[in-house]
């Protein structure tokens, strides 16, 4: 049993090495930006994983994102795009990015009693993104020859950037069709047996 582990874990890495090796990772991402006509995207999916028997099963969050090329070239340029998506987190998560709704929303996660052990208890602003949104939404920003949108569902959370022409509502779709694809390969694109490590 364990020898068997062992091959599996040696067919992985030369699995890993050899995709490495042919930027399939890189032509696989390029494949999804132009399904959702984007310039970047970043996805967040929580994947449901076996635990131990008698606690059934739970969700690793796991994210999948292009590195930041054309036009995004310059630090300053890359920094945009992340304030941007934070914004629309925010705005899916509370409904708004002001400083006040931040204040507001961080004061009721405080008030909620996690009951867990963890990172959540020692720095409570982690349960503030942490925290699925209670609906399903779509925000954007049309910002200049950008249009950011975000959109989250049950289990997902996604940001991308489009080009400005594009108007709102057709990116939009452009969003749905590439988290429909994205869902679609789960399977193939994020762990659903993540290594454990035992006390």
């Amino acid at each position: 049993e364990v020898e068997e582990e062992d091959a599996r874990g040696c067919e992985l890495v030369e699995a890993m090495v050899e995709a490495r090796k042919n930027n399939v990772r890189e032509v696989l991402l390029r494949r999804y930006c132009n399904i959702g006509n984007a310039l970047h995207f970043l996805f967040r999916c929580d994947v449901s994983v076996p635990c131990e028997p008698k606690e059934g099963s739970g969700t690793l969050t796991q994210c999948l994102t292009p590195a930041l090329g054309f036009p995004f070239v310059d630090e300053a340029s890359q920094q945009k795009v992340w304030n941007i998506y934070q914004k629309l987190a925010l705005r899916l998560k509370i409904g708004s990015s002001s400083v006040e709704s931040c204040m507001e929303a961080y004061k009721e996660v405080l008030k909620k009693d996690v009951g867990k052990q963890g990172i959540g208890n020692h720095c409570p602003a982690i349960r503030l993104m942490e925290t699925a949104p209670e609906v399903h939404g779509v925000t954007y920003i049309l910002d200049g020859s950008e249009l950011y949108i975000g959109l989250n569902g049950r289990h997902f959370e996604l940001y991308a950037v489009l080009p400005g022409a594009i108007p709102p509502r057709i990116g939009t779709a452009f969003c749905a069709k590439l988290v429909r694809k994205l869902m679609g390969d789960e399977r193939k694109l994020f762990m659903s047996h993540p290594p454990t490590f035992k006390k």
